[in-house]
């Protein structure tokens, strides 16, 4: 079923890379979030109402992505197993398709998968689906263990708590944004279990989703002028997220006028210190992690105000530089001169300008001292980040296309997995992303350009 859940992200993501224009502001259906119990560990439902303006939008566009047919063929191999009863037909006129993964409390989890038929079904008895059971449940076709129909028929019927009703999970999904062809849950244990030990896609998504205090996220994905908007509410204990430091102090990106426009990834915050702590405590002793642990609390100090990490490209590897504003250039300088020797043999470092910077080479220092163009200024940033007033806790460019080609002289062109979707991340051409929020909830609104 994993291998279900990955399927129906990239087709949601075939369905919506390459839309625009002017979209329809009603809000998909939600009653597959009804037949699913509120502790599940993750859900994922993909719109397919073409009553709805972004869903046209997305279904005309989305045969340009060489892997959309072949992960749609898929799904509807899987779902035409002896007596489940649907096809490619049943799928064409169905309103959404959804998949949910339940916590059975042991390492297995049970899955449901709901689509929606548009009409009401008389209550039938479960038969056979290839390995699994099928129902309908109300508008429902729905294929699972029966444990996992037995929960979708009670909650139907009105008994527990359901996903779209639940007092953390129904507030968050209310918060996502109408104009979506994608939507879903992820809990905490479903990001830590499911999700993070996978490769790939799903793996990288639960590892940036994952933080110390989280306790689960809504998230949607909806078609966007320069091509998608992906929008992760999560929610969040104050507790723990006090006690590890995260900041939530807002932030107006003005290190993005300072670093050189071929920056080809950049990660701007309000404080940069608890971050790196939190990198060196991680990384343990090897690595760049234990020399950022090796940092005088006096050199972290330097990092507390508006700081910017970047990486610009170089041979044989990307340089990465850490920058941040200073009001006391002197005091600055006698801090750096308490970095230990074997930190000084990786990290080039200067003051200049209100500024205080260490480098992994010397050439990021100079790229930061030239009068060249500047990040903020290229057509990139204008239309993934802007200039937008907004508070935001932190904010990340990725100059995709390049980190891609950069990928690829690696070795990443090697991997089979790279090589079926390479043509479809060929398409993005950058990514930026916008994060706000404070010690209960933080929001993440990531934009996709699309060449």
């Amino acid at each position: 079923m994993i291998q279900a859940l990955t399927a129906l992200l990239i087709i949601g993501l075939g369905l919506l890379l390459g839309g625009g224009g002017p979209s329809s502001h009603a809000a998909p259906a939600s009653g597959a979030a009804r037949l699913v119990p509120d502790s599940t560990l993750v859900f994922v439902r993909v719109s397919l109402d073409e009553d709805r303006a972004p869903v046209r939008r997305a279904a005309d566009t989305a045969q340009d992505f060489p892997s959309y047919t072949r992960l749609r063929d898929t799904i509807v191999k899987q779902l035409r197993a002896p007596g489940c009863d649907v096809g490619a037909t049943a799928l064409r006129t169905a309103d959404d398709a959804a998949l949910a993964l339940f916590d059975t409390g042991g390492a297995s989890a049970n899955s449901l998968v709901l689509i929606d038929t548009g009409k009401h079904h008389a209550e039938a008895q479960e038969r056979a689906c290839g390995a699994l059971r099928a129902a309908y449940v109300g508008r429902f076709l729905a294929i699972g263990q029966p444990a996992s129909l037995k929960t979708a028929r009670e909650l139907d019927a009105g008994r527990g708590t359901s996903l779209a009703a639940g007092r953390l999970t129904g507030p968050a999904l209310a918060k996502l944004p109408a104009d979506r062809v994608v939507d879903g849950w992820v809990s905490a244990a479903g990001v830590r279990r499911l999700l993070a030990p996978q490769g790939g896609m799903l793996g990288l998504a639960g590892t940036l989703v994952d933080q110390p205090a989280l306790r689960g996220a809504a998230f949607a994905l909806a078609p966007s002028k320069p091509g998608a908007e992906l929008t992760v509410h999560s929610l969040l204990d104050p507790k723990i997220q006090k006690r590890v430091g995260a900041s939530s102090k807002p932030l107006t990106p003005t290190l993005a006028r300072e670093v050189p426009a071929e920056t080809m990834a950049y990660l701007g915050v309000a404080d940069l210190q608890p971050a790196l702590q939190r990198l060196g405590a991680a990384a343990g002793s090897g690595g760049l992690g234990g020399l950022l642990s090796d940092l005088p609390k006096d050199v972290l100090a330097l990092f507390h105000g508006e700081s910017a990490v970047t990486l610009t490209p170089a041979t044989p590897a990307p340089v990465m530089t850490i920058v941040s504003r200073t009001d006391d250039e002197a005091a600055s300088r006698a801090k750096l001169a308490k970095l230990p020797a074997k930190v000084k043999k990786v990290f080039a470092s200067a003051v200049f300008d209100g500024k205080v910077a260490l480098s992994t080479s010397p050439d990021g220092l100079k790229a930061l001292r030239s009068a060249g163009p500047r990040l903020a200024d290229t057509p990139q940033w204008q239309t993934a980040i802007g200039n937008r007033g907004d508070a935001s806790t932190s904010v990340v460019f990725l100059d995709f296309s390049r980190l891609l080609r950069l990928g690829e002289q690696t070795g990443l062109d090697t991997s089979r997995a790279y090589r079926q979707v390479a043509d479809d991340l060929a398409r993005i051409g950058a990514i930026g992303a916008r994060s706000s929020g404070n010690d209960s909830e933080s929001t993440a609104e990531i934009s996709l350009l699309i060449s």
